[in-house]
């Protein structure tokens, strides 16, 4: 079992390359949100408009505020309980969770996005009711 354990402990922090936590990396490498298209929770016709306020950012935390407009552009907030999260496809893990703060009617803050290392993530929003996805759209980022 204590080799299982020591085992488990090396593969964690040798599998992914450098953790930006280990205080041996110096330089911040900025990244690519270049998606041109409109994103959209279809379910509740909410355009989704997004403004990194600070990254998308690799060995740092990134921020980004989400504002959601109706058809008729007025600000409205989602009716299911809006979450994020980040993947990274290619190695087959996330981050930390996103906090996620209402800062004003259909206008929310983004906070503790932690890209970890350089690569293809994909940046992901959901509407949830009661715990049960009802909705989700999806874009990549490369950093």
């Amino acid at each position: 079992m204590k080799l299982l354990s020591l085992t488990l402990l090396f593969l964690l922090f040798t599998s992914c390359g450098d953790s930006p936590f280990s205080g041996g990396l110096k330089e911040l490498v900025s990244g690519v949100d270049n998606i041109s298209n409109e994103i959209r929770f279809d379910t509740e016709a909410l355009t989704i408009l997004r403004q990194w306020n600070k990254g998308p950012i690799v060995y740092d935390s990134s921020t980004l505020t989400i504002t959601f407009k109706d058809s008729a552009n007025n600000l409205k907030d989602p009716a299911g309980e809006f979450s994020a999260y980040i993947w990274m496809p290619d190695m087959g893990h996330g981050s930390y969770p996103i906090t996620v703060t209402r800062i004003a009617t259909g206008v929310y803050q983004l906070t503790d996005i932690y890209f970890t290392m350089g690569g293809l993530w994909d940046f992901h929003l959901q509407l949830k009711d009661n715990g049960n996805l009802y909705d989700s759209i999806s874009w990549p980022l490369t950093l």
